[in-house]
């Protein structure tokens, strides 16, 4: 899996914890410690999507468009993250039993790894983040 999920998730709940403000990118990169520009391709996916809301301007921003308890994992990761769990085979002898038969077993196995990732990842929310965080 890449950063793309995680830095999606930092970026939704620092909004979260910001529901009464306009965030600015700045701030964002800054808190999630990546390159703005990085950033900004995560925030216009999480906009497509409609789970963030953007303001351009001087006085412009992101916001939060759904309410945390709302937002689950699992929408966050088929953004940013569905298929990156399936193995890259390499080039196998079609010779071998093993080499001709086992990527496609690999790719069956996580993408069957993936649905279940799915399903534990649609009982968690932004806001169970946030009360893990205030915990600690």
């Amino acid at each position: 899996m890449n950063s793309d999920f995680s830095i999606a998730v930092h970026c939704v709940t620092y909004l979260a914890t910001r529901s009464e403000q306009i965030v600015t990118s700045e701030d964002l990169a800054h808190s999630v410690t990546v390159h703005p520009a990085r950033l900004r391709k995560i925030l216009s996916l999480l906009r497509k999507e409609g789970i963030i809301l953007s303001k351009e301007g001087a006085k412009g921003g992101f916001s939060l468009k759904e309410k945390a308890e709302n937002i689950t994992l699992d929408k966050i990761f088929m953004l940013t993250s569905e298929g990156t769990l399936v193995p890259k085979c390499p080039e196998a002898n079609e010779n071998c039993i093993v080499g001709k038969n086992l990527s496609s077993i690999l790719i069956n196995i996580f993408d069957d790894a993936e649905k279940h990732l799915m399903n534990y990842l649609k009982g968690i929310t932004i806001q169970d983040i946030i009360k893990e965080i205030n915990k600690r």
